[in-house]
């Protein structure tokens, strides 16, 4: 397990080892964009977790055939975009490369042991997309994320029935979360194409722009 003093960034380490309730919302956030805030911030307001902290995957390993933009990019762009969201979101929302630290390949189930060893005081949900849930039973140890963790799902507009069907009980729907039709996908097909697409916080975009990250990116 890593040394707790090596976690990244904002992660107020004497804060975090308080009592409170956390969502891990993880991802390649590569790049983070606005639809990433929407569930981080309706997290926050429906999840009844005191804060989400935004745990920047090393490798997905359902997706290890994409070449990924550098961890200490994807960890800045992460941070610049949380930094652009208003402070009632902000102050609760951290960044964290926790996930990067442990053995590979990259299990969500080992991350929340790990967390859950680091942080004895806290109590952790994680916060996946209606796509993942159904997937769900593919993952490693599903009972035991359920049973010992919960969910909170965050379904695309009007989706949210249909994943209710699917739901563990105990477990939380987030609704209304303004998720626009762009996928990470579709923006790197853009910055490719020299197109800043909507939805890309002002920061990260200069970003992007600055170090060239996907100038030439083919999925």
């Amino acid at each position: 397990m890593p040394a707790v003093t090596a976690y990244y960034t904002c992660i107020d380490m004497n804060q975090a080892s308080s009592p409170r309730t956390i969502g891990i919302f993880g991802g390649t956030f590569d790049p983070p964009h606005a639809a990433h805030l929407a569930v981080a911030c309706a997290a926050l307001r429906q999840g009844g977790v005191d804060e989400v902290w935004m745990m920047v995957s090393p490798c997905n390993p359902f997706k290890s055939g994409r070449r990924m933009s550098p961890e200490s990019d994807r960890l800045a762009m992460t941070r610049l975009a949380v930094e652009s969201l208003p402070d009632e979101c902000r102050r609760r929302i951290k960044v964290s490369d926790f996930e990067m630290r442990l053995p590979r390949p990259s299990y969500t189930i080992a991350t929340l042991r790990a967390l859950s060893a680091a942080f004895p005081g806290c109590s952790f949900r994680l916060i996946i997309g209606g796509d993942n849930l159904a997937a769900f039973g593919r993952w490693k140890n599903p009972d035991e994320i359920i049973s010992h963790y919960g969910l909170i799902v965050y379904p695309r507009p009007g989706e949210e029935a249909s994943a209710s069907d699917k739901m563990p009980p105990g477990c939380v729907i987030l609704k209304g979360v303004p998720m626009k039709a762009d996928s990470s996908t579709a923006i790197r097909h853009d910055l490719a194409n020299g197109i800043i697409p909507d939805g890309l916080p002002d920061r990260v975009a200069r970003y992007i722009n600055d170090k060239g990250l996907y100038n030439d990116y083919t999925d």
